[in-house]
């Protein structure tokens, strides 16, 4: 069980938090909460109202685009560090993504209320709490360079490689708490591929297989096929 102190610790020492000034980071810490969320339950769906900001403390939180025949894809695992629901900051719209938990996940909240009010303390507090859109296009375009890898088995590893929860311990193993099907959706591939690529990469020793989870063994090594040109 983590308590207060190691999550605020955990949620300030990565991501767009861990960037701002010991003032700004107080000041969010103060009136955030924390929340465990189930594996499978949704924070936001897209067209709901303004609910706050949440910050990802452990777990991992999928993040859905709608797509043109009404369904919603998964796109990304958010992991520690990570804040969403941001998008009342700057525009005053319904929203236009969703969130679900992939895993049982710890979540940071900050009412969209509170992030106002933080921001109208000063011009750096304002510059400070609008700059979380920019880590969120940072994310944006790590997905986009995955998915224009042409090669599907290199695009695979390399979007194991993105949404892989790796401890500080050991940068080389992770595990993901995952489908197939799911990690289809995120390299665009198809789920008969992901199965024989994932194969091919347990023969190699580079990850291990399991129901429901992929745990990754030699990072080193998928990063190397990842990038081989």
């Amino acid at each position: 069980m983590i308590d207060r102190g190691d999550a605020e610790r955990r949620i300030a020492r990565s991501g767009w938090l861990a960037d701002q000034s010991e003032d700004l980071r107080r000041a969010v810490l103060k009136v955030s909460r924390l929340i465990h969320y189930p594996a499978g339950e949704f924070v936001f769906h897209a067209g709901d109202s303004a609910g706050g900001l949440y910050g990802v403390v452990k777990g991992g939180v999928g993040i859905y685009l709608p797509s043109e025949a009404g369904e919603t894809v998964l796109a990304h695992v958010a992991r520690c560090g990570v804040w969403f629901g941001y998008g009342p900051l700057t525009r005053e719209q319904e929203r236009t993504l969703s969130f679900s938990l992939v895993e049982p996940s710890l979540l940071i909240h900050v009412p969209l209320a509170h992030a106002q009010e933080i921001g109208a303390r000063s011009p750096a507090h304002q510059r400070a709490i609008l700059s979380v859109t920019e880590y969120g296009m940072d994310i944006a375009v790590r997905v986009i360079e995955t998915l224009l890898i042409r090669r599907p088995d290199r695009r695979i590893a390399a979007t194991l490689l993105r949404i892989a929860p790796f401890d500080e311990g050991d940068p080389c193993a992770a595990l993901l708490r995952l489908t197939q099907a799911q990690l289809g959706e995120m390299a665009n591939a198809d789920r008969q591929v992901v199965n024989r690529v994932l194969k091919r990469f347990e023969a190699l020793g580079w990850l291990r297989v399991a129901y429901g989870q992929i745990e990754i063994l030699d990072a080193t090594a998928l990063r190397s096929f990842a990038t081989k040109r």
